[in-house]
């Protein structure tokens, strides 16, 4: 997977801790540079989700990290932990033939937090209709790390 990296994954998979202080370093830039870097940011992690490169997708995760799936693909309780949180999504695209992420809006709802609404697609195995849906992300950030992300749905696509 790690060839179809472009660079800046390549970086931060490899050096999350570098990746994490250039995060931190970047929340204490002006308005302007601190809206184009999360909208590059989430633009990276949609094009990782697309490719199906999760370790690109969840290398910033902290360790401990709360994380709420998308209702469509799960009830339970939060799940606990980056390794957890990436077991699950490897298992879910498991599930289907093909799985995308469409980058609707995101903005920085206050320091550390921001939302993100987004459509997602997946495309069952069988012939049965894709799964679509819109959810609000609601991404916490400490020391440059998600350490806290909750998807809520929005409603049908």
């Amino acid at each position: 997977m790690s060839a179809r990296r472009p660079l800046p994954d390549r970086l931060e998979v490899a050096a999350p801790a570098l990746a994490a202080l250039v995060a931190r370093l970047v929340s204490h830039a002006p308005g302007s540079v601190r809206t184009r870097a999360l909208e590059a940011a989430f633009d990276r992690a949609r094009d990782a989700f697309n490719r199906a490169d999760m370790q690109a997708v969840f290398a910033l995760f902290a360790d401990d990290v709360e994380y709420v799936p998308p209702p469509p693909l799960y009830g339970g309780p939060p799940l606990r932990g980056r390794d957890t949180v990436l077991a699950f999504w490897i298992e879910q695209l498991g599930r289907f033939r093909s799985s995308s992420i469409e980058n609707l809006s995101i903005e920085e709802a206050g320091p550390g937090h921001f939302v993100r609404r987004a459509r997602l697609r997946h495309v069952p195995a069988s012939e049965a209709d894709p799964l679509e849906y819109v959810i609000l992300q609601t991404t916490e950030l400490r020391a440059g790390r998600v350490v806290r992300q909750v998807n809520e749905l929005e409603g049908p696509a």
